[in-house]
């Protein structure tokens, strides 16, 4: 006979914790984009050098979020939130004192980003202990909508510190505020054990029984299909959004013909485009994989991998960013494409592991996966410095959205 679960309204406030959490990371890690010409002239690099300084953030996210799952696992979800925190805090608080050369600078934005690798490591272990099957894909909607949240703020708040301020440096310190309130509420909120057994509710035909789950360990998983495929699909997911994320903005903003020559300060507020739909769209891709797709975890994935190839590429069209209309309406659907998605992800996760390695395997995912937001950068940073152009390297969002599109529908529950 199985006892009724009862599930604490804590939950709320775990949440309420762990977004912030990720809000302050992702603030920290789009405050450079829509100043990227200052700081690039600032530290005598070109553009495309400069692009370095989130293709090394986003290498560390990746490095940092299989770790930041076992620690996630071992030592609670606090100490992994805390950890994060305070990786992205500190370096951003040092950055007036010692950020003068452009090595410094990448060696704090490596630290900076190991925080987003701790920070999305409880995502998973949240979802899974923390929340009923019902409302899983609501609960991953809200903690991906503070990614969402974050770029919004750090888009429109970083161009108009670094006009007070008229220091980069001091830009990137200012803004790192939002760490240190994340700490104190992951201090107050997140240290309590979750209230609820660690195992899998209402199984479903085509998933293992709690009971085979449980004997299912981290080194086993990797040897699933889903893994692999589902890294695959996430890498991605991770190419398209940290360059749409993080080259977008810098488009706007770089001088023509490079890019389109706007202002820092129009660039950050058309950016609010791109990022601020990605507020609702984890929310409306929740609700929509737990009421509407009952759970299929492919529908959501593919219409935004469908959704930000197509709208993305039309941004670079000359006939729709010279239309101020067009290109809002253009920037708002490429970035909610892909935040639509990301709960069925988490929710997939969370569902298809034993809670023992969810941590670990949501760190697996996003960590295997965001190599790929690491390789666009790159890519697309070799691509602008050869040749004085964003147009090949934010083109390539459209082409990982395909190959996206393609290996969504590979990914299948394993068969017991």
């Amino acid at each position: 006979m199985t006892s009724k679960v009862v599930y604490s309204n804590q939950r709320w406030l775990v949440a309420l914790a762990a977004g912030v959490a990720i809000l302050s990371t992702y603030v920290n890690m789009i405050v450079y984009a829509p100043i990227l010409s200052f700081v690039a002239k600032d530290l005598s690099v070109d553009m495309g050098q400069a692009t370095g300084l989130m293709m090394g953030f986003v290498l560390a996210v990746a490095f940092a979020l299989i770790l930041g799952g076992v620690v996630c696992d071992k030592f609670g979800i606090a100490t992994a939130l805390v950890l994060g925190l305070l990786c992205v805090s500190m370096p951003a608080v040092l950055m007036p004192f010692v950020g003068k050369t452009f090595q410094v600078v990448f060696l704090l934005r490596l630290i900076q980003g190991a925080s987003i690798g701790f920070v999305l490591g409880t995502v998973g272990p949240i979802v899974a202990l923390w929340f009923p099957p019902n409302e899983r894909g609501l609960a991953g909607g809200i903690l991906f909508g503070c990614i969402g949240l974050g770029s919004t703020i750090g888009v429109i708040a970083s161009p108009v510190v670094l006009a007070s301020t008229g220091s980069w440096q001091t830009t990137v310190a200012v803004l790192s505020i939002f760490g240190w309130i994340g700490i104190v509420l992951a201090l107050l909120f997140t240290r309590q054990t979750p209230p609820v057994p660690a195992s899998p509710e209402q199984p479903s035909a085509k998933s293992e029984s709690p009971s085979q789950k449980q004997r299912v360990g981290f080194l086993q998983a990797l040897t699933f299909p889903m893994t692999w495929v589902g890294s695959l699909t996430v890498a991605a997911n991770s190419w398209c959004m940290y360059c749409l994320f993080n080259l977008v903005p810098a488009y706007l903003s770089a001088e023509a013909p490079m890019g389109l020559g706007l202002s820092g300060v129009t660039a950050g507020q058309l950016s609010t485009a791109l990022t601020a739909v990605g507020i609702i769209g984890p929310l409306i891709g929740g609700l929509f994989f737990d009421k509407l797709a009952k759970g299929d975890h492919r529908i959501a994935v593919a219409v935004g991998f469908v959704v930000t190839g197509a709208f993305t590429y039309l941004i670079l069209v000359p006939s729709v960013y010279q239309n101020f209309g067009l290109l809002v309406v253009c920037l708002m659907l490429a970035g909610w494409g892909i935040s639509f998605g990301a709960p069925s992800l988490s929710a997939f996760i969370a569902t298809n592991y034993p809670p023992s390695i969810v941590g670990r395997m949501i760190g697996w995912w996003f960590g295997f996966g965001t190599f790929g937001g690491a390789l666009g950068l790159t890519v697309g940073g070799l691509k602008i410095s050869k040749s004085g152009s964003f147009y090949g390297a934010i083109a390539m969002i459209s082409f990982a959205s395909l190959v996206g599109l393609i290996l969504i529908f590979c990914l299948k529950r394993r068969q017991v």
